[in-house]
């Protein structure tokens, strides 16, 4: 499972049982005063039987730490301490806009569907993902 943490809303993202493809799952909101929605995250973990978290690193164009990067750590180590399954993080750089440029392809505005934007999202960062691993169990 992955998720897009933004400061308002949380895309989230499974695999197939394969784990091949991405598919988007849903869209948590944040809690009040920036706080995960750790009961909902666990809930799907469940529901889901996930076994391993990816968490979306939003590093600049640069490649470096930006205030939103300290805060995604910051809900990593939180994550860290309230689940069981391991938690990784993955480099989203260009995630959202290329979310954002796949609704645009099928004719929807970003503007009106930023929960499906976010969806997108986490299943872009799950995809890199995936296919990252992908490549690493073929090289020796």
């Amino acid at each position: 499972m992955a998720l897009d943490i933004g400061s308002v809303r949380i895309g989230v993202s499974v695999s197939d049982g394969l784990g091949m493809l991405a598919h988007p799952l849903t869209t948590l909101k944040m809690g009040k005063k920036d706080t995960l929605p750790i009961g909902e995250i666990q809930s799907l973990i469940r529901e889901k039987n996930v076994r391993r978290l990816i968490v979306g690193m939003p590093y600049t164009m640069k490649g470096t730490d930006s205030v939103q990067t300290a805060k995604i750590k910051e809900y990593v180590l939180e994550l860290e301490k309230a689940l069981t399954i391991p938690v990784e993080t993955i480099d989203e750089r260009l995630t959202t806009k290329m979310a954002t440029e796949q609704l645009r392809a099928v004719g929807k505005k970003g503007s009106k569907n930023r929960n499906i934007i976010d969806q997108v999202a986490a299943v872009n960062i799950l995809q890199l993902y995936l296919d990252k691993e992908k490549i690493n169990r073929r090289v020796p």
